[in-house]
């Protein structure tokens, strides 16, 4: 149930006139100062322009979209940044590639003489962490630095695979 509230005569008659002045401007904007001096002879433009004026701030719109999370998002969106810059159509291809894939796991084959492993990634790591961990298995020289350099990458990774 609503609640009533009784305003004075003054605040009633400011609240039409703001009304009329919104609905007039939005009808005809060249001409609705014009038609509230006629209704309203002692009407000022600095009273118009007062009623015109949002009494709010507009809300900020952050689009928000599911993607963000996955960690090749960041990298996509600086690419084609990039691209917007330089036009070098490289990087959109990149882009692209990284967009088919946002929502795929990583995986890595590391590869130690004749043995080879493969390890899967959660999507949601960002992008730079599973880059730097491909330099450090390509860095490795036995099995047991690459099972210690893995061990380690899961354990200081909150995001599970």
């Amino acid at each position: 149930m609503m609640s009533s509230r009784t305003f004075s005569p003054e605040r009633l008659f400011k609240i039409r006139r703001l009304r009329k002045a919104r609905r007039l401007f939005k009808k005809e904007p060249l001409f609705a100062f014009h038609n509230m001096c006629i209704e309203y002879p002692d009407y000022t433009i600095t009273e118009f322009q007062d009623d015109l004026r949002r009494r709010t701030k507009k809300k900020k719109k952050f689009s928000k979209t599911p993607l963000s999370r996955y960690g090749r998002y960041w990298r996509m969106l600086q690419l084609k940044d990039r691209y917007q810059c330089t036009k070098d159509e490289k990087l959109i291809i990149k882009a692209m590639k990284l967009q088919a894939n946002m929502t795929k796991p990583y995986r890595l084959r590391v590869r130690l003489k004749d043995l080879c492993w493969e390890y899967q990634f959660s999507p949601l790591i960002p992008i730079g962490e599973i880059e730097s961990l491909v330099q450090q298995f390509n860095a490795c020289q036995t099995e047991r630095e690459v099972e210690t350099i893995y061990k380690t990458f899961a354990e200081s990774s909150s995001i599970p695979y």
